[in-house]
């Protein structure tokens, strides 16, 4: 299979050496900032590029993992170039697939469910990756190609997608926030962040292999008053904190009395 990468960013970088490592001939790395492509190039023994009329019209793939606020721009600049019957594809779990449709008659999304950083690698034998085809031919090219380099793969359509990324920013963009919230009232303490880190790696070792319905510990599942009331009395010195604590706190409170038999 022969790829075009257009980004260089953490996705990019993780798809392109993913594919890179399981055979995959990336065939350029295209971005706007010709370094950035360089520097990911060099890794999968690529061509980089900045110029969109460099592009190579013989991939099988090309696969768009830039910002959101972008992809549609992007797709709109590919299509000056590329035949309309090339299969282009986005990473992104927020944005429909139809940005694409008036650019091109085969495209699709191709989101791997993950954080990303360029320095830590990822694990595609254990993320999903979600595919979505315009059609039937695209949705099994998609299938091999996601299968390629990843077992757990899943046909989700645009709106499930968008919900699925509702869902994934609970999970870790506002847990991680409130990692860093913990960090630093700890830190203002002279307490040091480690202590907590056994815990929060229980936490989320337990929903492994439970329900996270059912493993909500806490004063505010517990009805601790006495306790809720210090806590916030102490988090008046930080007010946005004490917002935070005080409306999670409330719907935890809501969400276990209301007894959802439906999560059960």
């Amino acid at each position: 299979m022969k790829i075009t990468i257009i980004g260089a960013g953490n996705v990019a970088t993780q798809l392109a050496k993913r594919f890179y490592e399981k055979q995959c001939k990336i065939l350029q790395v295209f971005n706007r900032t010709l370094e950035n492509a360089q520097t990911l190039a060099s890794l999968v023994n690529s061509e980089a590029i900045y110029n969109p009329k460099e592009i190579n019209l013989n991939a099988d793939f090309y696969i768009i993992a830039v910002n959101d606020d972008v992809i549609e721009h992007t797709a709109k600049q590919l299509s000056l170039i590329l035949p309309k019957d090339k299969i282009i594809v986005h990473t992104s779990g927020a944005t429909s697939s139809k940005v694409l449709q008036s650019c091109f008659e085969n495209y699709g999304v191709f989101y791997p469910l993950q954080t990303f950083s360029k320095s830590q690698n990822a694990d595609f034998d254990r993320l999903p990756i979600c595919i979505h085809g315009s059609n039937d031919v695209t949705k099994n090219q998609l299938l091999t190609l996601a299968q390629t380099i990843c077992p757990n793969v899943h046909f989700i359509d645009d709106e499930q997608r968008s919900t699925l990324h509702v869902a994934a920013v609970f999970a870790n963009n506002f847990t991680n926030h409130l990692f860093a919230i913990s960090e630093r009232i700890a830190t203002d303490a002279n307490i040091p962040f480690d202590l907590l880190k056994p815990l929060i790696n229980e936490t989320v070792a337990k929903i492994n292999e439970n329900k996270p319905l059912l493993m909500q510990t806490g004063p505010a599942k517990r009805g601790d008053i006495k306790t809720l009331d210090r806590h916030l009395e102490y988090l008046k010195q930080y007010p946005t904190y004490h917002q935070i604590y005080a409306l999670l706190s409330k719907d935890i409170q809501a969400f276990y009395s209301s007894k959802k038999d439906s999560f059960r």
